[in-house]
């Protein structure tokens, strides 16, 4: 039991009465114990408490100003006898005797620990501030840079706590300042992992990586030198956390060479399977001349990715129209410039390098075009159709735009999206990031796949709010869609809003084309919101192409308004008579510009005859 001791001090007074200044606190204490000290004054101003050393002239171990009764005070680290006295203008009016102990500690945890793995150490403790269970090396002194728990003023509890990278002999250790008052001695084994991947792939490519490891926090596959370090530059990454049943996928670089796929925990390579990045080839098929203003269709053969472009450019190497290449179609569609005369179509790579050339003739058409616009009321959603968007609610979308936030409009747009666009019943999902955590890369489905009940749905989407500082996990959210879309008997639309980059270090166009590996029909379009940057728009739309899908940019909230009514309208193709396919397109687009003749409209299960007439537009309706 503590005992309380009050004593006074009668000399070096002056102006008041010692008697008027008195202490009263407890005479023991652990180290670092924060203790309260009872006080009464004369005169309330001025005051200070300090714990001394017995030694004479030795420099005060503790000081606390007094502004509230009791005020506390954080005793010294050393065991000891002190002296806890009251200052009044630089006297000592009051004083008592204050021994300071050692504290008493105990932790339980397992006895082994694979190199990284995180394990759950319990414990109690006095819980002084700071204190936190780490490690240090056995029966040695704690090692900076390792993982550590804080114990947040819990005299117990358990905590997940990180083993160190290297195997070895450590303790896990409570510490209370640099005071180590318990140990737990665990034997950290070395770990590996195995790793199975081609031995070649050309420039650009995606490959699927099997592997097998211990799954550690933060553990990911990566690329590195032959034999060397993992490090950026090569390809991209992924966390195993994002794997699934222990497959992968990851982009290679442009740089050719030999290099590793690895496995990294903890920093530490752990698995390593080897891999030749190779030059990649293409070639390009074109007509040798098509008619001027019209649309025309371009074959390419090779390793084509995900993000490569075929440009339509002049002699001067001005472009007058591109296309992203999808990866799962051979063919992508140009409209040709008004001015006739030699054009060169130029197939050029994801990281800019041109990789084919073909040339070809614009000349006059033979008689003057008409145009086609293709219109429908209402999204055409059957009752095995589902929708999936994914919101971005990160730190940037709390900035206002024409004086509201952009959370707000995109909160608008979606309300007017499900109660008046999409049809009731149909299957619906809404994912969010941004909104939970700061400074985090999490993800979170809302709303479940069901048939859309819209004012339930405009519930949940009233209760999103970006916070700020969060991050953007496009590739995350989209690595979710399997799961979220899983037995859905028709088509897959899945929207992605947002208004910013990657953040969270994934590979979106690695995750689209999982999606469109497991052969589902899906289409994934992107809405970019109040997106400034030109380089970044044409990224979204590599993506949107990748994913069979869309780009469509929103610089205010009508465009936003339109862009998403867009995104679920029905896709069309105009087949020629001969039944080839010359053009492509969107409900609701703008008008197309075609050559005069007997054409079919076909969108889903609809087949609807146009004819177009030259100088003219005709209009097809699909409802």
């Amino acid at each position: 039991m503590l005992r309380l001791v009050t004593i006074l001090i009668l000399a070096g007074m002056s102006g008041a009465f010692a008697q008027d200044y008195a202490i009263e606190a407890p005479s023991e204490a652990h180290i670092r114990q924060r203790i309260d000290v009872s006080w009464t004054a004369a005169d309330e101003t001025g005051n200070l408490i300090e714990i001394r050393p017995l030694e004479e002239g030795a420099r005060r171990a503790a000081y606390s100003y007094v502004r509230s009764n009791p005020e506390g005070i954080e005793v010294p680290e050393a065991p000891g006898e002190y002296r806890l006295v009251f200052v009044h203008n630089g006297d000592v009016v009051a004083s008592q005797a204050l021994t300071v102990v050692m504290a008493d500690a105990a932790l339980t945890g397992p006895d082994t620990a694979g190199a990284g793995e995180t394990i759950e150490i319990s414990w109690n403790g006095p819980a002084s501030r700071s204190d936190q269970i780490t490690w240090a090396e056995r029966d040695g002194a704690f090692i900076r840079g390792t993982a550590y728990a804080y114990v947040q003023g819990a005299s117990e509890g358990t905590r997940a706590l990180r083993a160190p990278a290297d195997a070895g002999e450590y303790d896990v250790i409570y510490r209370s300042g640099d005071t180590i008052l318990a140990r737990h001695p665990v034997t950290v084994s070395s770990i590996s992992a195995s790793l199975t991947a081609p031995a070649q792939i050309h420039a650009g490519g995606l490959i699927e990586v099997s592997f097998e490891g211990p799954g550690n926090s933060g553990d990911r596959l990566t690329f590195a030198d032959r034999d060397g370090e993992a490090r950026n530059g090569i390809g991209s990454y992924t966390y195993v956390v994002n794997a699934d049943d222990g497959r992968a996928s990851l982009r290679v670089g442009e740089t050719l060479g030999e290099y590793d796929v690895v496995y990294v925990s903890n920093g530490r390579v752990i698995g390593r399977s080897p891999i030749t990045i190779t030059a990649a080839e293409v070639a390009i098929d074109a007509p040798a001349e098509t008619p001027a203003r019209l649309p025309f269709r371009v074959s390419w053969t090779g390793a084509g990715n995900a993000g490569d472009m075929i440009r339509l450019v002049d002699a001067t190497g001005s472009e007058f129209d591109y296309s992203y290449i999808d990866p799962e179609d051979p063919e992508i569609e140009l409209v040709a410039p008004e001015a006739t005369g030699p054009y060169t179509l130029v197939y050029r790579s994801r990281a800019g390098a041109e990789l084919a050339r073909e040339p070809i003739s614009i000349i006059e058409a033979p008689q003057p075009p008409g145009q086609l616009i293709v219109t429908q009321n209402r999204a055409a959603l059957g009752a095995g159709d589902a929708v999936e968007i994914i919101l971005d609610a990160s730190g940037s979308m709390l900035q206002r735009l024409d004086g509201e936030r952009r959370i707000e409009i995109a909160r608008s747009v979606l309300n007017e999206l499900i109660g008046d666009t999409i049809p009731e019943g149909t299957g619906f999902a809404l994912r969010v990031f941004g909104h939970r955590e700061a400074d985090s890369c999490r993800t979170d489905l809302e709303i479940p796949l069901a048939p859309l009940n819209a004012s339930a749905a405009q519930a949940t989407i009233a209760g999103v709010n970006a916070m700020n500082l969060a991050r953007t996990p496009i590739a995350d959210s989209i690595r979710a869609v399997p799961a979220d879309l899983d037995g859905v008997p028709g088509e897959r639309i899945l929207i992605v809003l947002t208004d910013g980059e990657e953040t969270c270090e994934g590979d979106p166009a690695a995750a689209i084309q999982s999606l469109r590996d497991l052969g589902w029909d899906i289409r994934v379009n992107i809405v970019g919101f109040a997106i400034n940057d030109a380089d970044l728009e044409r990224t979204f739309e590599s993506w949107a192409v990748a994913g069979n899908g869309e780009y469509f940019s929103a610089l205010d909230a009508d465009a936003l308004s339109d862009a998403m009514t867009r995104a679920v309208a029905s896709q069309f193709r105009v087949l020629d008579a001969g039944g080839y396919v010359v053009a492509s397109g969107i409900t609701g687009d703008e008008a197309m510009t075609l050559a005069p003749g007997d054409y079919r409209i076909v969108a889903g299960d609809r087949d609807v005859p146009a004819t177009i007439v030259p100088d003219e537009v005709t209009t097809i309706a699909l409802d």
